[in-house]
């Protein structure tokens, strides 16, 4: 049962982290304007001279359906992961509200 939990863990994060890849990259690529349509530094969201991207990437409402969705896949994962850790997070705050020394803290709630 305890393999079985890490594992999910370990597969819940590495999720995680290729959804905030995902949302990583579309949002630098909407803030610096490297998508077809506008927006961005260069452009503030109006339309004028330099209409077309630096890099055209693709077109915005790709990047923005795949930002939007990236987005709320993380942040389901963070719900999963948060439910996956609540025993040891309960453990460290009952420990921290309890004065307890950080070492032994982190000693009694590495085993929950």
């Amino acid at each position: 049962m305890k393999k079985l939990k890490l594992r999910t863990k370990l597969t819940v994060d590495i999720l995680m982290f290729i959804a905030f890849l995902f949302n990583l990259t579309t949002g630098l690529a909407f803030f610096f304007g490297l998508t077809s349509g506008g927006g961005g530094l260069q452009f503030r969201g109006g339309r004028g001279a330099l209409e077309s991207s630096i890099a055209n990437f693709g077109s915005r409402n790709i990047f923005s359906a795949i930002h939007d969705w990236s987005g709320i896949i993380f942040i389901i994962l963070i719900i999963i992961h948060v439910m996956l850790s609540r025993k040891t997070l309960v453990c460290y705050f009952k420990s921290a509200f309890r004065n307890a020394g950080v070492a032994k803290t982190k000693q009694s709630c590495e085993n929950v």
